[in-house]
């Protein structure tokens, strides 16, 4: 029997393509938001975004009319530098990505270099990409560098409303040129990222529904999670039979369809 999409405990949302597309919030994600919280349920956003930090992508979802606290927002971006700086506290890191990733490195203490000569490469989406950037960060990884990347996304929704190469992309080059996989993928569909969220709700797997757009990092990591998922066509999926390898358990056209579920945000 079907679980009832209302019965869960906690709901957490991925962000590109499910409550935002580039420069504005989903109609009705907002209220769908409050309805829920107005209701009682715990609220999380996990993104894989690999550009942005934990406070620019909360004030980023205000200033879109989200009602997200700083709290309530889970960066794979910045679950990565936390995951380095715990496993070798000031460790010397080679980014390979956006400016923020690099600043979220050096927040958590790591000592950031453009050599060849680090312990780590740190791997995010790189709009700057050049054809020596990418030769420095192989060099790296082929004198031994720890390979980490912020995740493995192959595609995301761009500016445009169309897809647009994700972190993946240059993780797979990585991988292709080196002869070996990235050694840790923190972001989706890794559990790490929603475990954390989960915890900071304090519920376990089972009581947390994670909603998405892609089939691939969405619902694969929340089944990978041991949590239920709720596709939604706003994104990378457009449609049902996008997911049929390993279906969800919920599907709907988009997130402010939940709206109707817990009643409007005003209402008593």
């Amino acid at each position: 029997m079907a679980r009832a999409l209302s019965s869960y405990a906690a709901y957490l949302f991925d962000v590109d393509g499910t409550l935002v597309h580039h420069h504005h919030a989903i109609p009705g994600a907002a209220e769908a938001l409050q309805a829920l919280k107005a209701a009682g349920k715990d609220v999380r956003a996990v993104t894989n975004n690999s550009s942005l930090g934990q406070h620019a992508l909360a004030e980023r979802f205000r200033r879109f009319g989200l009602p997200l606290e700083d709290h309530e927002v889970f960066s794979a971006l910045v679950a990565t530098a936390r995951h380095v700086a715990q496993e070798q506290p000031g460790a010397c890191v080679h980014v390979f990505g956006n400016p923020g990733l690099r600043s979220e490195c050096e927040r958590f203490g790591l000592r950031v270099t453009d050599a060849v000569d680090a312990d780590y490469v740190v791997v995010g989406n790189h709009r700057g990409i050049t054809y020596e950037k990418l030769t420095i960060a192989m060099r790296a990884l082929l004198r031994g560098a720890r390979f980490v990347t912020v995740n493995m996304d192959r595609t995301y929704v761009g500016a445009d409303g169309d897809l647009v190469p994700g972190c993946g992309v240059f993780a797979a080059a990585l991988e292709r040129a080196v002869g070996r996989p990235p050694d840790v993928i923190v972001g989706k569909p890794s559990i790490t990222l929603l475990c954390e969220a989960a915890d900071s709700v304090g519920q376990p797997a089972d009581q947390c529904l994670y909603v998405g757009d892609n089939p691939e990092a969405d619902v694969g990591g929340a089944h990978a999670a041991g949590m239920h998922a709720l596709l939604v066509l706003t994104g990378v999926a457009s449609s049902a039979d996008e997911s049929v390898d390993d279906p969800p358990e919920h599907i709907l056209p988009s997130v402010a369809d939940l709206r109707s579920m817990f009643g409007s945000p005003s209402a008593s």
